[in-house]
């Protein structure tokens, strides 16, 4: 291995320095030497040899003040190895013997080649080559990349850039880690990859100085818009930070360069990005307006987490036979600044979107109960009934209080006034099996804040959520409680999560905010409206009153999704009525007679105040090949309103 590619080190000079400390003057007095050294110049965890004399007095080895193995060779050389945490540069090696005896030398330790990436195309189809730009790709060092873990065929490499292929297998609607390592070490992206093709330019930010940034213009407010470098930045590259202007959507704009889209096919616009404090928004709209109708799509409205660096997703389909189409960007809305960056248009929909990090360290109970607390009654684990994995909480209800058999999480860092989504799957042993979950431990003091109703636990695995604003509580404590103890029903759990709630950026049912009316949404039955007086989030819902007869009397419907059939898809909406007894249910796809419509909620009574509702679904094969999620509100007269419509890929054990 050539150890000079790279690092330009001169070798040090071997400094035979021998000293004697407080040194006896026995006749018996045995010198220690050292002749030579080699190698002079070696990378941590590498070995050096020494040749000298009487290596047998030596008891301690240290490479600069850390301690080291050595061993001695039959041919009367000592070999050690480099510490792992040496210090880079001119370390003083110490052979350390009786009574105070030291002989020293110098070696130079060497910065460990491990790879950095700098740069890499962020969007790039299955089967066609991305370029990585960074250090340490040297081909003696043997570099190996792997996209989402799959390893990618290596078609050239210099030092410095790498370009591979990106192999097949790799899942095409997802955010993927890309990696490359050798015989040194390995580095991950700190930004996503995507193995989609990517109709626009400079998608990264990474081209262009200053606050200009190639091929994107800024059409109103431009000054506003400024480079973000260093940490602010997504992964820390370069970044656009964007100050809003507190008023229309386009009094701050950023527009790509045109490009040619194929009338009636669909495509996703996807993009990173991070507030400065709760309450940015933004949108994105295709094509510029002009006055005379080029402009025909506008994305819901996002709020945009300050918590992390997130995607961001919109999915529209072209209906202007345009020559080229421009993404542009509404960022004027609200008062919050933000960053941007990734900003990819990629073909067909995608709407993988990666959320807040899993607030529980072992919700799958794959580690046994490690993370969880038996507070009363015993709590086991099965691995004859698991969701997901091999394991499943399980234990046996006192047939008591809810707390006479209690299961609560370790605590954990929950924000007062934030909602969080709690989600689990459940399933009991036989019929009337009843448990509920709560918040926060009980300790006399108000530290409860959260009981929800008593949940009937079928026997097949079911999908339960809700979300929570955290409040404040005087131990300071947030856990999650399983109060499992009201019946004598035995119960599975499994894939228990707890998440900062957002709402859904990107769904399959587009407009699911109702901020561009019923866009989207087709009425079938009855009488639907758009509220600018209620809604959830942003400044619009949808509302109802029902017939008070069939369900299906006041019904709406989404357009069709695109959806696959044996897959699992999480609905999520909020809904209120505007005065008692209210109920409706929802229902996929379009009764047609045919056996179209493949699930029905149960009637849900719908209460005064803002709420959650959540379903997994599993799409069947429908005769019509169309899947669309449907409101039936008629089945009592009250007055509804829905809002923040979502239904996304769902998988539970990802």
């Amino acid at each position: 291995m050539n150890k000079f590619l790279k690092f330009l080190f001169s070798a040090f000079t071997i400094v035979l320095a021998l000293t004697l400390v407080n040194c006896n003057n026995d006749d018996d007095f045995t010198e220690v030497s050292v002749t030579a050294v080699n190698p002079t110049s070696v990378y941590p965890l590498e070995s050096v040899t020494i040749q000298g004399s009487n290596f047998d007095y030596v008891q301690f080895v240290f490479v600069g003040d850390k301690h080291t193995e050595f061993f001695l060779n039959e041919d009367g050389t000592l070999t050690f190895v480099v510490p792992e945490n040496a210090q880079v540069g001119n370390n003083v090696v110490t052979l350390a013997m009786v009574n105070d005896y030291r002989v020293h030398f110098n070696i130079e330790v060497l910065l460990t080649p491990v790879p950095i990436i700098q740069n890499f195309d962020a969007f790039v189809a299955v089967g066609s080559n991305v370029t990585i730009t960074g250090t340490s790709f040297n081909a003696g060092y043997n570099p190996v990349v792997t996209i989402d873990d799959v390893p990618a065929t290596i078609v050239s490499n210099t030092d410095t850039e790498l370009v591979v292929t990106v192999p097949a297998g790799v899942d095409d609607n997802a955010f993927l880690d890309l990696t490359v390592s050798n015989d040194f070490g390995e580095a991950t992206a700190s930004t996503a990859f995507v193995a989609r093709q990517n109709f626009l330019v400079n998608s990264t930010l990474s081209e262009g100085s200053g606050d200009e940034f190639t091929g994107w213009e800024k059409l109103n407010g431009g000054e506003t818009m400024t480079e973000l470098t260093g940490n602010d930045a997504y992964g820390g590259g370069r970044s656009m930070r964007v100050a809003p202007a507190g008023g229309n959507p386009w009094d701050r704009q950023f527009a790509s360069t045109p490009t040619p889209l194929t009338f009636g096919e669909q495509y996703t616009i996807i993009l990173f990005a991070k507030a400065e404090s709760a309450g940015a928004q933004m949108r994105v709209s295709v094509s510029q307006w002009d006055g005379n109708g080029a402009d025909y799509f506008y994305g819901d409205t996002v709020e945009i987490s300050n918590a992390d660096w997130l995607p961001y997703t919109w999915t529209f389909t072209v209906t202007n036979d345009l020559p080229t189409h421009k993404v542009v960007l509404d960022m004027g809305m609200g008062s919050v600044p933000f960053g941007i960056d990734h900003i990819a248009l990629v073909p067909g929909a995608f709407s993988a979107v990666a959320g807040p990090p899993e607030l529980l360290s072992n919700g799958s109970f794959e580690d046994g109960l490690t993370g969880w607390e038996s507070l009363n009654g015993a709590h086991d684990i099965s691995t004859s009934e698991a969701y997901c994995g091999d394991q499943s909480l399980t234990a046996t209800g006192a047939g008591g209080n809810p707390w006479d058999s209690q299961l609560a999480s370790d605590p954990m860092d929950l924000v007062v006034g934030t909602q969080y989504e709690i989600g689990f799957w459940a399933k009991a042993a036989g019929p009337d099996g009843v448990f509920r979950i709560s918040m926060s431990q009980w300790d006399g003091n108000g530290s409860d804040f959260f009981y929800s109703d008593d949940l009937s636990i079928p026997e097949d695995w079911k999908y339960f959520s809700f979300v929570v604003e955290a409040a404040s509580v005087p131990s300071g404590v947030y856990r999650l409680l399983f109060d499992m103890g009201a019946t004598s029903q035995t119960f599975f759990v499994d894939a228990v999560t707890v998440k900062e709630y957002e709402v859904v950026g990107s769904s399959l049912a587009a407009n699911g905010g109702f901020e561009d009316g019923l866009t989207n949404w087709n009425t079938l039955n009855g009488a639907h409206e758009v509220s600018t007086t209620e809604s959830h989030s942003g400044s619009a819902s949808m509302t109802a009153t029902g017939a008070g007869g069939n369900p299906w009397d006041v019904q709406m419907a989404s357009d069709p999704m695109d959806m696959e059939e044996g897959n699992d898809y999480k609905i999520s909406f909020w809904a209120k009525a505007a005065g008692p007894d209210g109920v409706f249910r929802i229902s996929m796809s379009q009764w047609d007679g045919n056996g179209s419509d493949f699930f029905y909620s149960d009637d849900l009574s719908i209460p005064e105040d803002w709420t959650y509702y959540s379903f997994v679904v599993n799409a069947a094969a429908v005769p019509s090949g169309e899947y669309r999620l449907l409101f039936d509100m008629g089945a009592s007269t009250q007055t509804f309103f829905v809002d923040d419509v979502s239904v996304v890929p769902y998988d539970a054990c990802d």
